[in-house]
């Protein structure tokens, strides 16, 4: 088949519909996972609860979203992955309904759990998708439009969210969100039915299946163990579980203590996190001036600026200039840090380069879980500028990681062993031929 397509050709080749709903889905699960931060204290007040307690939600959110990402993701591999997009999208819209109905705690946190299933089913489908169906020269762009929505969640989300909840009630900041997840599911249903003659995943045989079936869990672990020990996968996979955790530690109570500062009317506490949002959304910018300095220098440099600046914001609180500045450059750096992670771990091998990546996953929403979990007896007894250093400490820690492996560079392994990454992979694939 000629490769030499018509512009009319690869227009009806690229899914618009299909791509904007993967877009509007991302940004909505994105914007449930971090609106409840400048929601906690109005959430307390409803439930008749501290802070603490309903910031276990963040967690919940958390766990769920890995447990849905191991449990779930995996089945597009065998069915339709447009189909687990739409039931996982039909989850996270009765989710998020349960949390803006919930009359108690409980079922909140019932409602939370089941939108966190359905991130960790959505998030890794539609990446897949992306990868199965849209066309080659078509992919970087789809794949930077679907990436994007998690920019725009913390840009536009999490503050028009916030506003709403200050103005009317954070009840209507998840009814929002439920009806931004059945235009999703509207979305793909009628992308479906325009493009039926297109096979969403490759079948298999049912004698391919059954072979596949008693192999599966001996051959995941096995490619699991060498994917971890592949070079620098062990230090970076640590480093972003210690960087997420310093950061949704922080983030998580950023919005109950700029409501404790500001009040709960004000609207501050909504512009202060669109500031932050903007801060992240720069990585766009920052991330080829990493590209020509050096990935893992700039990781270094990263980090080593987020170790003060957590400390810093929480002292600045009463002075809205400075505290402007700060989180501002506190999402330009944690944005581009997370990117440089991904990124590096990414290269460390081309043949595990998904299980690695599914580590990835796992430390971050495991760090967003404990981060909130952990941390939030102690704002209650401290305050803020405990969670700072504490944040600051464990963010240190990555910085450390990152030296080292910044210092090793590419020709040494955990043990300082001379090895390279195309040795590795000549290694895995030898023993897995």
């Amino acid at each position: 088949m000629s490769d030499r397509l018509s512009g009319e050709e690869r227009a009806a080749r690229f899914p618009v519909l299909t791509v904007l709903a993967l877009m509007v889905g991302i940004f909505a699960v994105g914007s449930e996972e971090l609106v409840v931060s400048p929601l906690l204290v109005d959430l307390a007040e409803s439930f008749d609860t501290s802070v603490a307690v309903t910031a276990l939600s963040v967690s919940i959110y958390g766990i769920a979203t890995v447990i849905g990402a191991l449990l779930f993701a995996p089945l597009g591999d065998r069915v339709s992955r447009r189909l687990c997009l739409t039931v996982g999208m039909t989850v996270f819209v009765l989710g998020t309904l349960l949390c803006a109905y919930a009359a108690g705690l409980g079922v909140f946190f019932t409602g939370r759990a089941l939108a966190g299933l359905a991130t960790g089913a959505f998030v890794p489908t539609a990446y897949a998708f992306v990868g199965d169906q849209i066309p080659y020269r078509h992919r970087g762009k789809a794949m930077g439009i679907v990436v994007s929505s998690w920019s725009l969640s913390l840009v536009l989300g999490v503050p028009f969210g916030s506003f709403i909840g200050q103005w009317a009630n954070w009840r209507w900041t998840f009814g929002l969100l439920s009806i931004l997840g059945v235009l999703v599911i509207c979305v793909l249903l009628r992308a479906g039915s325009e493009r039926r003659s297109t096979p969403d995943a490759p079948s298999s045989t049912s004698e391919e299946k059954a072979v596949d079936g008693e192999a599966s869990v001996k051959a995941w672990i096995r490619s699991a163990a060498r994917a971890f020990l592949a070079p620098k996968v062990p230090v970076y996979v640590l480093a972003t579980f210690l960087n997420m955790f310093g950061f949704y530690g922080m983030y998580t109570y950023l919005g109950s203590a700029l409501q404790y500062r500001f009040g709960s009317e004000s609207a501050l506490t909504g512009i202060l996190i669109l500031i932050y949002g903007l801060g992240f959304a720069t990585s766009f910018v920052t991330g080829r001036w990493a590209d020509e300095l050096g990935k893992d220098r700039v990781l270094v440099g990263l980090l080593a600026g987020l170790v003060p600046a957590l400390v810093v914001i929480p002292l600045v609180a009463d002075r809205t200039p400075l505290l402007v500045v700060c989180l501002f450059l506190w999402g330009a750096m944690q944005s581009l840090t997370v990117t440089l992670l991904g990124t590096l771990l990414s290269e460390c091998s081309q043949h595990y380069r998904g299980t690695i990546l599914a580590f990835y996953s796992v430390a971050t929403n495991l760090a967003v879980a404990l981060g909130a979990a952990l941390l939030g007896p102690l704002f209650t007894a401290y305050g803020y500028s405990a969670v700072g250093w504490v944040c600051a400490g464990i963010t240190l820690v990555a910085f450390g990681l990152s030296g080292w492996a910044y210092r090793r560079g590419n020709g040494q392994d955990l043990a300082g062993n001379s090895v390279t990454a195309a040795d590795h992979e000549a290694k895995a694939v030898a023993s897995e031929g």
